[in-house]
């Protein structure tokens, strides 16, 4: 399970007896993600509703780095990495929720502990560099 601030966090993976739903993505010229139809995700007993038409980066960093955490239209690793910049445009949504959210939604599609810790650790060390919280 991820490690924040003050101790471990959490996991509240478990809630849903089943795998997510996967997005239906298209990639851009430019690397980017965008959905090309509403993406409901059922995470930990509640509903996000992400729009048609949202689009990102989906995992960030050097190409190399992204083939190997799994980048691509039908990965659970990218589908995470856009729900997890999606929360950011969400009220109410810190970054630290927007983290855990992350790490939950890798484990719910399937992805292993140890690789989703991993992305979880680079996604609270962006945010530790950057000043977020």
């Amino acid at each position: 399970m991820p490690a924040g601030r003050g101790g471990p966090v959490r996991s509240q993976v478990g809630f849903a007896a089943e795998k997510p739903d996967s997005p239906r993505l298209r990639r851009l010229d430019n690397g980017h993600y965008r959905l090309k139809r509403p993406w409901k995700v059922n995470l930990n007993g509640r509903q996000w509703n992400v729009q048609k038409g949202y689009t990102c980066n989906g995992i960030t960093g050097p190409a190399s780095l992204r083939n190997n955490m799994g980048d691509g239209i039908d990965q659970p690793e990218t589908w995470a990495s856009i729900f997890h910049d999606w929360l950011f445009t969400q009220p109410g949504i810190s970054r630290n929720e927007a983290d855990r959210l992350f790490h939950d939604l890798l484990i719910a599609y399937g992805v292993s502990a140890q690789k989703a810790n991993l992305m979880y650790t680079a996604v609270r060390a962006y945010s530790l560099t950057k000043g977020l919280r």
